[in-house]
This record gives structure tokens, sequence and C-alpha cells, in this order.
């Protein structure tokens, strides 16, 4: 069973877990073919509200069983399997630019095919609005 935590820190307001479109409702086979290690942070990552902090170091934090490394390969392996996409994107204007990474997430595993389609049209809605401010 996934590890539930009751107060998890949340992301600056427009980062964070960001759940993709159109997955199939909770059941008890979720993530049923995963390793071990994986199917624990992704069951954990699955109940995680909208917005969740998603950084490793957070997340080993919470996930007791695993460090810091073995939770960055756990969401590497998520990402192979098609549940997560780790995506760079440039903050700010001018020289003020940061990259910072958004984290969307699956419960249904998705191929390359439907991820690109997907990221393209969330960076397109992005571009036409205003990018939430990145703080320190």
């Amino acid at each position: 069973p996934p590890a539930l935590s009751n107060a998890y820190p949340m992301a600056n307001p427009g980062y964070g877990k960001r759940s993709a479109p159109d997955q199939l409702p909770r059941g008890a086979q979720d993530f049923s073919l995963l390793p071990t290690r994986e199917r624990y942070v992704a069951g954990f990552i699955d109940h995680l509200p909208e917005g969740a902090s998603m950084s490793v170091t957070q997340l080993a934090k919470q996930l007791p069983l695993y460090g810091q490394q073995a939770i960055s390969t756990a969401l590497t392996a998520l990402s192979v399997a098609g549940h997560l996409r780790r995506v760079r994107c440039p903050v700010g204007a001018g020289d003020e630019t940061r990259w910072v990474s958004r984290t969307f997430w699956s419960r249904t595993a998705r191929d390359n095919e439907w991820w690109n389609a997907y990221l393209a049209t969330e960076t397109a809605t992005k571009a036409a609005a205003p990018a939430p401010e990145a703080t320190t």
C-alpha cells in the first residue's frame, strides 16, 4: 500500500504536481506491473494533491524507505513507464530568466506520442497566459 501523508509541502502557485487529463479511476491494480519501489513511490504521488511539491528532496523526506538517489531513480523509471513527465521551462523576463521543472502525472501510463501532444497543448496554453512569478 502507498505511504500517505497528511501535511505535505505545496509548491509555489503554478508549480508542483499537475495531473494529466482522462486518467482511469483509482483501482487496486494501479501500478501493479511496476517494481516494488516504483509502485510505492507511484502510489504516494498519485494520492498527493494538485500543486504538491515534487522535488526529490521533499519526496525522500516523506518516503522513509528510500533516500534521495533511490527516489530520483524511481522518478526516472516512472517517466520511462509513462506515468510522469518532468519538463524544464524558462520563467521570467529579460535578464532574470530562471529554469524550473514542471511535473506532470498520470495514473494511466501514456506513450511518448501522447505526452508530446499533451505537453505541446500545455505549452501553447502557457504561452497565451502570463507565467507565475518564481520565488526563491
